[in-house]
């Protein structure tokens, strides 16, 4: 029995988004677009893989879309692609082993094999389609899906019977189906019934006995298969009434055959070849003329060539010579350890460690977001970007710790100073003791950027204003130190991970004056006396609360100004069971809490290890909202990191396999009414979600009336933004026409109106 599922897909083209605002309650993706790994299509649409999504680009109307499961795709982790021009239909296989088949506006998804156990490797490897069948190249045989009735009909088992013999690729020709495995090359006859039965596939000798075969291609009257040679590159040999060697470039690994209109290509990371059926070779290339390719596949529709580059995106060739780059904004990686979100400007840190504190050695990358468009900073020789930190009074500078190689910062995109141990006093550590590490970031008040270590029993460093630095004198007596957060009573609240709790500074903003501090080692206690120190995350409300992320759901310090004068006691919210048990529970009290961020209506936004985000009340109360894979576009139900736009109020989820947002309400508070507008603004008549109103101060009295001066609806707003239905008081929806928007504080003292035209239904 097939499992079906419809999706609805609605491609946009992405200057729409650009130019005008989100909806609230709408998704955004933020995957990386300057990669592909495999392409395919027609004369119409050419479709490439980036790995966790699709770009589609549209060559009619000259418009690059980009499709990823924000917009009807079952999931991020696509294993290859495959174009059928008989059914018209673009099949997508999953690493999951997952199916998506994409005809016209309509995705159906097909996952029965990834939802039965099956025994051997559970993998696709290619997809290659054949009349209205799609050929899946599995880790267990060859499984064949009818696109036309959109159900797995067959699973073939070329081999020997012993073992599942993993297949690689697949051919056909002179009424052969051909299978390339882990077991070499096995051929069987079209028109044999019993392909599902090992016995019925012959093998054909290759010169090397035993040796794998991963790539083919029919041509003409002639098999073209590849033997790879590990570090020797591959051989690739010829079939048809001999075999024979028919290329071998020392060195290089082919990674794709492919049809062509007058022959076949091969692909591999240097150069893509084109020969014509008689495999004579037409064309060569290996340069783009303004760069070096990085090849995973190129195929060749009428006079162009298409090629899947890792590092461009997708690439257009036309007439084999004019090269162009067609490629989206977007992060330069899908990995990422942290988001923070500042006067608009949103940062991603794509470094990280492993549980011990080791750094994973990823190359140095920091993606920043302005007006939905994205800089990406790469530094090849540092490692494990880790954590960023924007200048609260100046929006165009900022800082990047990273795992290895110290502290960056940077002023308007470009990087203006680069501190490590030869420079400052920021300690090297590691095996072999050249090694820079740096965690937190935090900028007091003065603006000092105070900087955690983890040299010894753990360390501060603090950067000046004017370039000099202060070194803190006690040490934490903790393997680690991770985050910190500067809260504005003039205390630094510091992670002290593997469980060892918290360590907390009273600088009395005098931070190189150090017979006036006070500091103190926290053990996480809440009021039934348990100790909960496995802390991952912290944040400061706006009420100068602190919210600390444990493994048994938020703990909160109501009184952090007292932090040193009594016991410190933390709040963890019970919430009542409403069964008529008169229990109650914790509030996410079985949640390890990663990450924890503070929107502009001072709710808290919730990231968590196994079950994915919640917004919580601002006295953490209630669940006003949950996230996860089942009731939204999230990749994975496990958030490494949280960040909240003030300006826009979008919420940005860091995952494993990529990052994406949701544009929410609630914002940041102005001074003063400046900018105010609402979006949409014409209301159409098809339009059904809600009017924003935007650029307010916070807790504005919103009131809305006709024309005439009849009330029809009023709210209070959510930090800087507040939110219509377009009803009434009745529940309808009203009429065409101008509503004036009348925006107050609470005192009065200042007010706005503004104007919203709705047309009617």
């Amino acid at each position: 029995m097939t499992g079906k599922l419809l999706f609805s897909i609605g491609f946009a083209f992405i200057s729409g988004w650009i130019a005008g605002q989100m909806p609230v309650g709408s998704w955004s993706d933020h995957l990386r677009y300057n990669t592909a790994a495999a392409i395919a299509g027609n004369s119409l649409t050419v479709y490439a893989s980036t790995g966790s999504s699709i770009l589609a680009w549209n060559r009619e109307f000259n418009e690059l879309r980009k499709l990823s499961p924000i917009n009807g795709l079952s999931e991020t982790g696509i294993s290859d692609i495959s174009w059928s021009e008989e059914e018209n239909v673009l099949v997508i296989a999953y690493e999951s082993t997952n199916i998506d088949l994409i005809a016209s506006s309509t995705i159906h998804n097909i996952p029965d094999i990834r939802n039965k156990t099956i025994p051997g490797m559970k993998r696709i490897n290619r997809v290659r389609t054949f009349g209205k069948n799609a050929f899946l190249a599995t880790g267990f045989g060859i499984v064949i899906v009818d696109i036309e009735k959109k159900e797995i009909n067959d699973t073939w088992r070329p081999g020997s019977g012993t073992g599942n013999n993993e297949v690689f690729d697949i051919a056909f020709g002179n009424g052969l189906v051909y299978a390339a495995t882990e077991t070499g090359l096995w051929q069987a006859e079209i028109s044999n019934q019993g392909r599902a039965y090992y016995g019925n596939w012959d093998r054909i000798s290759l010169p090397e006995p035993g040796s794998i075969c991963n790539y083919l291609i029919f041509s003409g009257e002639t098999l073209y298969c590849n033997v790879p040679q590990g570090s020797e590159g591959d051989k690739v040999y010829s079939i048809h009434e001999e075999i024979k060697l028919f290329s071998f470039s020392p060195g290089t690994t082919n990674l794709s055959f492919d049809p062509a209109p007058r022959g076949f290509t091969i692909s591999s990371p240097g150069f893509l070849k084109y020969y014509d059926t008689g495999g004579s070779l037409i064309n060569t290339i290996n340069s783009y003329g303004w760069g070096p390719p990085d090849i995973s596949q190129g195929i060749i529709i009428g006079s162009d060539v298409w090629i899947a580059d890792k590092n461009h995106g997708i690439i257009q060739g036309k007439n084999m010579d004019q090269f162009a780059v067609l490629a989206l904004s977007g992060p330069s990686t899908n990995e990422v350890v942290s988001i923070t979100s500042k006067n608009g400007k949103t940062i991603l840190c794509a470094g990280g460690t492993d549980n011990s504190w080791n750094g994973l050695k990823r190359s140095f990358q920091v993606s920043v977001n302005e007006n939905n468009l994205f800089t990406n900073i790469i530094h090849s020789s540092s490692t494990d970007a880790m954590r960023s930190l924007t200048d609260p009074s100046n929006s165009s500078r900022f800082f990047i710790s990273s795992w290895g190689s110290g502290l960056f910062e940077y002023e308007n995109n470009v990087m203006v100073k680069h501190y490590d141990s030869s420079n400052s006093p920021l300690q090297n550590s590691g095996v072999t003791a050249s090694e820079t590490k740096v965690c937190g970031l935090a900028m007091d008040k003065s603006g000092n950027l105070w900087v955690t270590q983890p040299d010894g029993n753990g360390s501060i460093r603090i950067l000046r204003p004017d370039g000099s630095w202060i070194l803190f004198p006690v040490a934490f007596n903790a393997p680690a130190t991770g985050d910190i957060i500067s809260t504005r009573n003039g205390q630094m609240w510091t992670i002290l991970p593997g469980g060892h709790g918290m360590f907390i500074i009273e600088h009395n903003n005098t931070p190189g004056v150090f017979t006036d501090d006070r500091t103190r080692k926290l053990t996480v206690r809440d009021s039934d006396g348990k100790i909960i120190n496995n802390v991952f995350s912290a944040a400061e409300d706006l009420d100068g609360n602190i919210w600390i992320g444990t493994d048994q759901g938020p703990v909160i310090y109501n009184n952090p100004g007292l932090i040193f004068e009594e016991e410190p006691i933390g709040t963890r919210i019970k919430v009542a069971r409403n069964d008529g048990s008169g229990l109650a529970d914790f509030m996410l009290g079985t949640e390890t809490i990663t990450a924890i961020s503070v929107d502009g209506a001072n709710r808290k936004w919730v990231g968590t290890q196994n079950s994915g985000a919640y917004l919580l009340a601002a006295d953490g109360s209630e669940v006003i909202k949950s996230y996860n894979t089942l009731n939204s576009p999230l990749f994975t139900d496990s958030i490494a990191s949280i960040a909240v736009n003030d300006i826009t109020g979008e919420v940005w989820f860091g995952t494993s396999e990529g990052v994406l947002s949701v544009r929410e309400l609630a914002t940041s508070g102005r001074q003063s009414f400046s900018n105010v507008f609402s979006f949409p603004n014409p209301v159409r008549e098809n339009f059904t979600g809600n009017v924003t109103i935007t650029g307010l101060m916070k807790d504005t009295q919103v009131k809305i009336t006709d024309v005439s001066g009849n009330l029809v609806y009023e709210t209070v707003s959510e930090g800087g933004q507040a939110s219509w239905d377009l009803t009434k008081y009745d529940g309808r929806r009203v009429r065409t026409g101008v509503y004036l928007v009348f925006c107050a504080t609470i005192d009065g003292t200042e007010s706005y109106v503004t104007k919203i035209l709705v047309a009617g239904k």
